[in-house]
């Protein structure tokens, strides 16, 4: 069966009014919602059930009808959960793990004392720093925060001494991806869910239809890992590269999510009306402002307000958009003052530390951390 190009792969009976349908041609699925009292149809990404807030509604007659998320949920991972087989999606899911992790771990480098000392924005989104001096051994440094066991493991391979502690590259040449690297690998199997297990529903998502943070939302990280992911060379560097520079936004605020996974859940986030008052009604001392533009959702703008609890040293940020849409609230964020201290340094890379990256990174991982909640939500029936 067909629609257009769409091939429908699953379909779910709601009700009397409404069906669900699960359609692909060559690229990333789409959600079929099939009014059947007036025979229309409208094919969305999947990523539209990432609103667990939104509701579906469907004209009848001259009455609109209304589908809470929370009541199709399910009926939409069961859409998936048959198309999967009918995609034959698991061997592409672990393609699709392999790919991403390389690009996780391509590192970044630097030449110089200079380029050390004053690390740009662009090289600070890694989640290993390597110095690559004239003479003798290059030097790992792992950028991100570290759990005890993944420490633990760091420093039975710790080289000390300048620029900073870190340790030696199992060979003398540039690596393509820390995935291969041994010490790497014994420092990601030390935490396995971090490093490892949440890739597969990252995985699966992108190949679905779920966001991936391209510009105006058209799912061009996913619909690149399509292309690769069939190709006997998907792992070359070629190919590595190339998906990379179409993933940009997403793999930085995947590296942001994953260098400061383990303070992500201490972090408070909540949605305010005025984030400025509530800091002001609390007592908080201004300490930074600044302006974030998001290349997403017609590349919005954002100001930024830093603040800090003199009392408790906490440190708090309010984000507004530069242009308010209906019903729209700011976002309000409260951090511990160790946690902001471990976070500046994790994403310092030895170097200048820099609030205001520091500030951008935490928003991305909360962003991340809520994000791939839903997915998972959403993936939980669907195999």
């Amino acid at each position: 069966m067909a629609e257009g190009e769409l091939a429908v792969l699953a379909e779910k009976v709601i009700d009397d009014d409404l069906t669900l349908l699960l359609a692909r041609s060559d690229n990333l699925p789409r959600v079929g919602i099939f009014n059947t009292n007036s025979n229309k149809r409208k094919f969305v990404y999947l990523s539209w059930s990432e609103g667990a807030e939104r509701s579906l509604k469907i004209k009848i007659g001259r009455n609109i009808k209304e589908y809470p998320m929370s009541a199709i949920i399910n009926s939409i991972s069961s859409l998936i959960s048959t198309a999967e087989e009918k995609m034959e999606l698991k061997p592409l899911e672990w393609r699709a793990v392999q790919m991403i992790g390389d690009i996780l771990h391509a590192p970044k480098t630097a030449r110089s004392v200079a380029e050390l000392n004053l690390v740009d924005e662009e090289k600070r989104s890694t989640l290993w720093y390597i110095y690559t001096p004239s003479k003798g051994d290059w030097v790992v440094k792992p950028a991100f925060i570290m759990t005890g066991a993944e420490r633990a493991v760091l420093d039975n391979h710790l080289k000390e001494g300048a620029p900073w502690p870190g340790f030696a590259l199992d060979e003398a040449v540039m690596t393509p991806t820390m995935r291969n690297n041994n010490t790497a690998k014994e420092i990601m199997n030390a935490n396995a869910n971090r490093w490892g297990e949440f890739l597969l529903p990252i995985s699966k998502a992108m190949l679905l239809g779920f966001s991936d943070w391209s510009p105006l939302g058209e799912h061009t990280f996913g619909g690149a890992l399509w292309k690769h992911i069939t190709k006997d060379d998907f792992r070359s560097d070629e190919r590595r590269r190339e998906l990379a520079s179409e993933g940009r936004l997403f793999t930085e605020k995947l590296i942001s999510y994953l260098r400061l996974h383990p303070i992500i859940g201490n972090i408070q986030a909540n949605l305010v009306p005025d984030s400025a008052k509530l800091a002001e009604e609390r007592g908080l001392k201004k300490r930074e402002r600044f302006e974030m533009f998001v290349p997403r959702l017609n590349d919005k703008k954002f100001m930024v307000l830093r603040f800090s609890d003199e009392e408790s040293g906490d440190v708090s940020f309010g984000v507004t958009p530069d242009t308010r849409l209906p019903g729209e609230n700011d976002k309000f964020m409260t951090i511990s003052a160790s946690d902001w201290e471990t976070s500046v340094d994790a994403c310092s890379l030895g170097g200048e530390k820099d609030p205001q990256y520091t500030c951008k990174s935490i928003m991305d991982a909360v962003e991340v951390h809520a994000w791939y909640s839903r997915i998972c939500e959403c993936l939980t029936n669907a195999g």
